[in-house]
């Protein structure tokens, strides 16, 4: 089978409530937030970007609180997806690298910090997608340690279920890596400042422990497709190591 490989191009979801993230974003905790709408205006996702102060289940209850109490929206809570994402200090030690970018311009940054991340993690060597009317199929190649991963997933062509698609082809590709039962619980592509991130909240299940959540982001470099299956990476990043 030859793979081509091709460059997405994102049809944009519909966003048809900025005043609602707006709002949403008030809410203390809240650092980003998406609202995906269907073409009445309804929601139908919101991604929720929080710092780890509160309860994922209350950050819920605090956005269908604030829909209903000032746009009198009903949310159902199974729509909305929380992640949370502490900022971790980095200090001195044998299990962390302190990098200097002082000296270096914006270029030599990225270079220094994408090597970092490449020490002892799967690498992406390619994204493949294919269209086949109203399908698409992704195929993600991963290189690890002189050996290929390979993870296929076919599903709707709807732009709003790629993220996810990207998402889990990343996560079968890494399923030996991983050695354990995982999934994708979300997969999205949130505003936050000046910036667009990949978010994604992957599930695995531990023996004797139970599922356990995982959440990584990578922020969007002009590729969505690239930045979600870094995000994956970013979130099983620990369980790998």
């Amino acid at each position: 089978m030859t793979l081509t490989r091709e460059r997405l191009t994102f049809m944009p979801s519909l966003r048809l409530l900025p005043d609602l993230e707006e709002s949403i974003r008030q809410i203390p905790g809240v650092r980003a937030v998406s609202v995906v709408t269907d073409a009445q205006a309804h929601p139908t996702e919101i991604h929720v970007l929080a710092s780890p102060g509160k309860p994922a289940k209350q950050v819920v209850r605090d956005v269908q609180s604030l829909a209903m109490a000032q746009f009198d929206i009903d949310v159902d809570h199974r729509i909305v997806s929380v992640v949370q994402i502490e900022d971790e200090p980095v200090a001195g030690g044998t299990d962390d690298t302190v990098i200097d970018l002082s000296e270096a311009g914006s270029a030599g940054a990225t270079e220094v910090l994408e090597e970092v991340e490449a020490q002892a993690r799967p690498m992406i060597s390619e994204i493949g997608v294919r269209s086949t009317g109203s399908e698409i199929e992704v195929e993600v190649r991963l290189e690890f340690d002189g050996d290929t991963f390979v993870g296929i997933e076919r599903g709707a062509a709807a732009a709003s279920a790629r993220p996810r698609l990207v998402a889990a082809a990343t996560i079968s590709a890494l399923d030996e890596l991983l050695g354990l039962p995982a999934a994708v619980e979300s997969a999205a592509v949130v505003e936050t400042g000046t910036h667009a991130v990949a978010l994604v909240v992957i599930t695995i299940s531990v023996p004797r422990i139970g599922a356990q959540s995982l959440a990584g982001s990578a922020v969007i470099r002009g590729d969505e497709t690239d930045a979600v299956a870094r995000a994956v990476l970013s979130a099983v990043n620990r369980r790998l190591g």
